[in-house]
């Protein structure tokens, strides 16, 4: 399907009728998105299908101990060639679209496992955003009065002959992909038998270490843990007492950082998402605090 240069599917709608209250999320589906997804080259049958508020069988994401519901169906789940490519949710204009519940239960749908596609999107007629999973930045976002200048990129990544392109690969730091799913505001997430390698002293009073773990999804995730000393103590008869006693040394000499040569200890670790993102020349990502080694 050809589309001609700055072509605009909803141009005959008039926008100020956003600022109607009578205009609702019904409203911003029929009259902006089904003109915007049929214009990309889906309809309701196959091979490029859209499949309509979709249920799931099970309808939870578990990470560690807590559990989250996914209460929220997108409207429109996207198939090409029997594979599923994206996901998006209308919401009505009045509705905050670039974070917040809204963005974290669309991105829970995405990652399922009855689902997982790379590409989820929100739209609330006043704008229109793209998320990839493993991004924290949105692909694309821009205001619906700009959708002539935007129609183009939007095909080149929603598009069905463009859209299998995007990898699904889900962010490698654990931290990061909670705060997308909301977890981060849990108090504690318990983690068990977590193996650790190495720890490192980063002052007097606060230490870390770095490990993987696997979520019950079977995606393999970076786990940071950022400790303090009274946390540390409780590793005494979990750890190496070497290793507890180098640790405990305080000299102007440096930091002290001790490997595990014999393989890594395994902990139990109550935790929570820390607020601060940490970044080094590789990567950035968000540890977590432990609560208590238990």
């Amino acid at each position: 399907m050809k589309i001609l240069k700055n072509f605009n599917p909803i141009k005959d709608f008039n926008l100020e009728e956003l600022n109607n209250p009578d205009f609702k999320e019904d409203s911003v589906r029929e009259e902006i998105i089904l003109p915007i997804i049929k214009s990309l080259g889906y309809s309701s049958s196959r091979p490029n299908k859209i499949l309509r508020s979709k249920a799931l069988a099970h309808p939870f994401v578990s990470v560690g101990s807590a559990r989250k519901k996914i209460t929220c169906i997108p409207d429109y789940l996207f198939e090409v060639n029997e594979k599923y490519s994206w996901v998006l949710e209308a919401k009505a204009p009045g509705e905050n679209i670039v974070s917040g519940a809204h963005v974290e239960q669309a991105y829970s749908y995405a990652i399922h496992s009855e689902i997982r596609v790379p590409l989820f999107a929100l739209c609330n007629g006043h704008e229109f955003i793209l998320f990839h999973i493993s991004r924290e930045e949105p692909l694309l976002h821009f205001p619906m009065q700009q959708l002539s200048q935007y129609f183009e990129s939007l095909k080149t990544k929603l598009a069905p002959e463009n859209v299998l392109t995007a990898e699904f690969k889900l962010a490698k730091d654990l931290g990061l992909h909670l705060k997308r799913l909301g977890f981060h505001k849990a108090e504690r997430l318990i983690f068990q038998n977590i193996p650790i390698s190495f720890i490192a002293q980063l002052d007097n009073d606060l230490f870390t270490t770095g490990t993987s773990t696997q979520l019950a999804s079977g995606d393999n995730y970076i786990l940071t843990l950022d400790f303090d000393l009274r946390a540390f103590e409780q590793l005494n008869g979990k750890i190496p007492e070497e290793s507890m006693q180098i640790l405990r040394q305080r000299t102007a000499a440096g930091r002290a950082i001790i490997n595990f040569i014999n393989g890594s200890c395994l902990v139990d670790v109550d935790c929570r998402v820390g607020e601060d993102l940490q970044e080094n020349k590789d990567e950035i990502f968000l540890p977590f605090i432990v609560n208590n080694f238990i």
